[in-house]
């Protein structure tokens, strides 16, 4: 998945788990869960268009992007004062492509870096554990540019998960 979507996986785990009480308790499952959900969602990616290499020469992929550039800046200055360790946490699997694009864009190698570690992490942790090792079986959509839809039916539902939690920490009284 993209950027915003895994910073609203983030706002959504921190949102469920702000408790008065046992608050190193709290971060510490919203760290691990926010870290989890980023595998969770690129298995998911499969259904959505989701190329793994760039094509700068297609419009509609280039139009894409630039909107999750803009979505993910939004996104960023919307929720980062309340929720910036959810959100590094559902992004850090992500560090694994600064390392390896930095040094395909700059003609070096670090040895031990050479592949996303931490993706392939994830990648064996959901691959192993049922239910979620049949999240393969859905249809591969990374080149449909009309899977494009799929996220975006993703964000809007995860913005009415934020929206329904909202209303009901206003109804709720600690």
């Amino acid at each position: 998945m993209q950027a915003p979507t895994h910073i609203l996986a983030g706002v959504i785990i921190k949102k469920l788990f702000e408790w008065r009480r046992f608050k190193p308790v709290a971060f510490v499952m919203v760290a691990v869960l926010a870290f989890l959900s980023h595998g969770l969602l690129d298995a998911l990616a499969r259904v959505t268009y989701h190329r793994p290499d760039a094509d700068f020469g297609n419009p509609i992929w280039v139009g894409y992007h630039l909107l999750v550039l803009l979505t993910t800046i939004v996104f960023l200055y919307m929720w980062w004062g309340g929720y910036k360790w959810a959100i590094v946490f559902a992004l850090l699997p992500d560090i694994d492509w600064v390392f390896i694009h930095v040094q395909e864009l700059f003609h070096f190698t670090i040895p031990f870096y050479t592949t996303p570690h931490i993706h392939n992490l994830l990648h064996l942790i959901y691959d192993s554990i049922p239910p979620f090792n049949y999240i393969s079986l859905l249809p591969d959509n990374r080149y449909n540019p009309l899977a494009i839809l799929w996220e975006v039916l993703i964000i809007i539902g995860m913005l009415f998960i934020i929206r329904a939690l909202d209303n009901r920490r206003r109804n709720i009284h600690f």
